[in-house]
């Protein structure tokens, strides 16, 4: 019997997740998308035999599971209406966004199976550094950075006229970009404790939100200092992470398809390849874990409640670009 799975939301990214999915075995993909011309010119093109223009007609439905593409603010809204007739559900990132809180969906997805979709969770190279990391191979990790950016313009052409574009939507570096180094700092080493930030828009046309963010903070009991540098706008697409700790460090190189490590008894790196040659190998590896999740034989790779930490470095972060301040984060929930 395939897997009756709902994919809400026919974006951009909705529309990646709709065929990495459908290239996963026994699941039967349906739509969900408001917008008449998009959602018909999404289901042509991928021979989807239903779809809906509402999510209210969607959920008259039972469904054994469901992604929600979405911009960030409809998340919880979408989520919640979505649990009553859903076995599992996969929602987009970030969780939610300043203005509501994610707190009802926190509490109501205990008896159920819901994931976030921070996509270096899945990446293989992040894998099997965690592992490192939980083995003891780094000892004591102490510090951690990372440093990134892209040509964000040429991935998202339309970037202008989406929810990128305001703040209240889910748009900007921190909410966009930066989401997933936070998530993806938080996965390595632990619970944020507070965060310093500054963010501006330095070059991206057509948009006034932040192109650019520099974060500092300290994680796991403030014993960990982290830095983050990420912008939108830089010709290259690289992304650097290190994980220094007292026997060895770890080190990412995204864009060399890469991952190493050096202990403090080497005079060199040893490298492993980490081939993702398409952008949907990342998606595909991360579709495939979440239906392992809902068969029951794995957790997911990022729970709700880790999700809404990630999210409440969000907020600090913008709360701090606004401050001028370092700001704690935890128990950080919405911007009033």
């Amino acid at each position: 019997m395939s897997l009756k799975t709902l994919i809400v939301g026919a974006g951009s990214i909705g529309e990646r997740h709709l065929r990495c999915f459908q290239q996963q075995p026994g699941v039967d993909v349906a739509l969900c998308e408001p917008n008449d011309v998009r959602r018909i010119e999404v289901a042509e093109r991928y021979s989807v035999r239903t779809a809906f223009s509402s999510l209210s007609a969607a959920t008259e439905r039972e469904w054994d599971a469901a992604v929600v593409c979405t911009p960030a603010h409809l998340h919880i809204d979408h989520s919640l209406q979505l649990l009553a007739n859903t076995t599992a559900i996969l929602i987009e990132k970030p969780l939610t966004t300043p203005s509501i809180d994610a707190d009802p969906l926190v509490h109501a997805v205990r008896d159920k199976t819901v994931g976030v979709a921070y996509t270096y969770r899945a990446h293989p190279a992040v894998r099997n550094v965690k592992h490192w990391i939980e083995e003891g191979e780094l000892g004591d990790v102490y510090q951690l950075t990372v440093v990134t950016g892209s040509p964000f313009p040429k991935h998202r052409p339309a970037y202008a006229s989406t929810y990128y574009a305001r703040r209240e939507t889910g748009g900007g570096a921190i909410q966009d970009a930066a989401t997933h180094l936070f998530d993806l700092a938080h996965y390595f080493v632990g619970r944020f404790d507070w965060v310093f930030c500054d963010a501006a828009h330095q070059v991206l046309p057509n948009v006034t939100v932040e192109d650019t963010a520099h974060l500092v903070a300290r994680a796991n009991h403030e014993r960990v200092m982290v830095s983050i540098a990420v912008n939108q706008f830089m010709a290259p697409y690289e992304v650097t992470v290190h994980i220094n700790g007292d026997r060895a460090t770890a080190r990412i190189d995204l864009h060399l398809q890469r991952y190493g490590l050096i202990r403090q008894t080497d005079s060199d790196w040893t490298w492993h390849d980490a081939p993702i040659r398409e952008r949907d190998d990342l998606f595909l590896n991360q579709a495939a874990l979440f239906l392992d999740a809902v068969a029951g034989n794995r957790p997911v790779t990022c729970t709700v409640a880790e999700a809404q930490h990630s999210f409440e470095i969000n907020v600090a972060a913008l709360k701090s670009v606004e401050s001028g301040h370092k700001v704690r984060v935890n128990g950080t929930h919405a911007l009033n």
